[in-house]
């Protein structure tokens, strides 16, 4: 008994210390192209409506390895948008809504799915795809909803027919064209994503590509590193002095697959590992324990312990 109450204990403590470490919202120098693409498409779609002339919808690409950290900043660029108190020209309010994609989606599942969070009273999910989109689109007029985000929205298209597929981007194209209430459309996803979008020229001729690449073992890179380190130490009160070397960072960055989400969880997920064990410094030791779990790696397959970490795959898991 004592050992399973310790053990919920450890648990418990490091939740709540990955909790207050996740709260620290890191801007990557990547965010402000992201804020850049997304104030440009926003003015274009205003201008259009104050000019009075053709009136229709912009769209925002954004594509990344998975883990990368896309969704989150999407989330906090919709965030930021939403609770900006200065007023939307031409009379719109801000508000958005966002969902998030299985890879069985269909195009009549993102329709209900996009009702059912715009707050529509009741399940249509029975009833015809047709039926589906026109409440959809009431539904986002009269609520006022004039922002989409639709998240891994490569699962749309996933193992769908050409003529599926189609029906897709061709929908895309209408909601951004609707005369009525044409929308702001955000699609994010990993690359593949490009593929699918690149099969209509009327749907990309709306949309404004950005993406994401891969960590590069670089000194700018490291310095970032160095940074995310330090800031995440000073707000967990860990001293990192230890690890803040060239051979630690590129084992990091390797250990997370070269994407810049997985290695702010490997600081967070280690930060919090060493807070629940009453430490006060953040010890490779700390980051081996998180890769092992992560991946299931012994210590001759640990990135964070090997001499050669780099012949390591690092986004597999490992038989235990």
């Amino acid at each position: 008994m004592t050992d399973t109450i310790d053990t919920m204990a450890r648990v418990d403590a490091m939740a709540a210390h990955m909790t207050e470490l996740k709260k620290l919202n890191y801007e990557l120098p990547r965010y402000s192209g992201l804020q850049a693409g997304f104030d440009s498409v926003l003015a274009q779609f205003l201008s259009s409506r104050l000019a009075d002339t053709h009136f229709e919808g912009r769209g925002l690409v954004l594509t990344a390895g998975t883990r990368s950290g896309k969704s989150h900043d999407i989330k906090n660029l919709l965030k930021g948008f939403a609770e900006n108190p200065s007023p939307l020209q031409g009379g719109l309010e801000r508000k958005y809504i966002r969902v998030s994609l299985r890879t069985s989606t269909t195009w009549k599942h993102l329709g209900s799915a996009l009702l059912k969070t715009s707050g529509y009273f009741t399940d249509l999910d029975h009833r015809s795809s047709d039926m589906i989109w026109r409440r959809t689109e009431g539904q986002l007029q009269r609520k006022g909803v004039f922002i989409i985000h639709v998240d891994e929205a490569q699962h749309t298209m996933h193992d769908k027919s050409p003529k599926e597929i189609k029906t897709i981007l061709d929908g895309f194209k209408d909601l951004m064209k609707r005369p009525e209430w044409p929308i702001v459309l955000i699609l994010s996803g990993i690359p593949t994503l490009l593929d699918y979008l690149n099969q209509s020229d009327e749907l990309i001729a709306l949309l404004e590509p950005i993406s994401y690449s891969d960590i590069a073992y670089n000194q700018q890179n490291l310095e970032e590193a160095d940074a995310i380190m330090c800031a995440y130490g000073t707000a967990a009160k860990l001293d990192v002095s230890g690890l803040r070397d060239e051979d630690t960072y590129n084992r990091m960055i390797h250990g997370a697959a070269r994407r810049w989400g997985r290695f702010i969880e490997m600081v967070v997920h280690s930060m919090a590992h060493a807070k629940a064990s009453g430490r006060t410094e953040l010890t490779r030791s700390d980051l081996a324990e998180t890769f092992r779990r992560w991946t299931g790696a012994s210590d001759g397959a640990n990135v964070m312990l090997v001499d050669n970490p780099y012949r390591i795959e690092a986004h597999k898991l490992f038989p235990t």
